[in-house]
Parts: structure tokens; C-alpha cells; sequence
């Protein structure tokens, strides 16, 4: 969903209009409902990616990846997984007793704030729904005493949404114990 079909989405469970003048006097406020919703199930999903970054000198910049690294998970090159610690800077990773080329990056991320109306959630797609619950019970909890109830049951839809949500939903069931002694 894009940004704009979640809007109009929040904008119907409120019962609002959803013309381009409802539209835009709505959207900073629920566009920073949805963005404050990504960022929780972000923590609950812990999304991850893997990139090519370049390694010059046995280090690696990781401001250079296309997301903003939360943590680097691994490193690869080909098969072999290389060894990395962190240098002095914050987006730096050394790789020791490794040749300069290019080397596969595995990370978790923060997905980008939605800010125009075709930005689409870097979230799964599954999660969107509850994107628009969370966003009309933000809305809903600063009415009356009816409102509130109805925001009550938006969290709860929402937190019952983010319950089944698992990391790493849809990798593979396979692991392998590796044991380095």
C-alpha cells in the first residue's frame, strides 16, 4: 500500500471524507501516526537485508548502504563468511586479513519515514493493515469517553496484529548449529 492508500484507509475507518481537501488537512498528523507505528513493529519484525558494499583497505562504510543499519548480522564473501569488528567510527567496519573487492552485507534496518503519497512501508506488506489501526486509535484516544473506547479496540486489533508478527516470518525453517572451538 502507498502512503496515500494508507491515509485514505485511516481516514474511512474515522468516517471522514476522503476528497483531496480532507486528504491534505489530514495528512502530517496520520502520515506521523503511521511513521511512529512502522518504527514499533520495526522493533517486533527486526526487518533485515543483505547489500553489496565495497571494501577498500579492510574497511567498510556502512553510512553506504541503502538503509540505515540498526545492526550488521554477517559478511560474506561467496560462501565464506568473514569475521568484522567495529572501528573507530560508528559506520566503519574492519575486516581483517581480508583482499579489497566488493563483499555482502547482511543487516537489520529502519525503514525510511513515509513522507510523499507513492512511498510505500519498507515493512512487509502483511503488516500495512496495522499500520491504519494504529493511526486511528492515535486518533481516536483524544476524543471523548465513546472515542476512547473505540481507540481501545484499534490498539487491541493493532497489539493482536503485532502479537502474530515474528521475526524473520517467511526465511527458511532450516538452521545449522555451528560450534567453533
Amino acid at each position: 500500500m502507498t502512503l496515500k492508500e494508507l491515509l485514505t484507509g485511516a481516514l474511512l475507518q474515522l468516517g471522514r471524507g476522503t476528497d483531496a481537501q480532507t486528504l491534505e488537512s489530514w495528512r502530517d498528523k496520520l502520515t506521523r501516526y503511521i511513521n511512529d507505528a512502522m518504527i514499533d513493529l520495526t522493533a517486533e519484525l527486526q526487518p533485515r537485508r543483505t547489500d553489496t558494499l565495497t571494501l577498500t583497505d579492510g574497511t567498510l562504510i556502512t553510512s553506504e548502504l541503502p538503509r540505515a543499519a540498526i545492526k550488521i548480522l554477517a559478511l560474506t564473501r561467496g560462501d565464506v563468511r568473514l569475521p568484522f569488528y567495529y572501528g573507530l567510527a560508528t559506520d566503519r567496519l574492519r575486516v581483517p586479513c581480508v583482499d579489497d573487492g566488493e563483499v555482502d552485507v547482511t543487516y537489520r534496518y529502519m525503514p525510511e519515514a513515509l513522507k510523499v503519497d507513492t512511498d510505500v512501508p519498507d515493512i512487509p506488506e502483511w503488516c500495512h493493515g496495522a499500520l491504519i489501526s494504529y493511526a486511528v486509535g492515535r486518533e481516536r484516544a483524544a476524543g471523548d469517553g465513546a472515542s476512547i473506547a473505540a481507540a481501545r479496540a484499534c490498539f487491541e486489533l493493532y497489539n493482536a496484529s503485532k502479537r502474530v508478527m515474528r521475526a524473520h516470518r517467511g526465511e527458511l525453517d532450516a538452521y545449522a548449529i555451528q560450534n567453533r572451538f
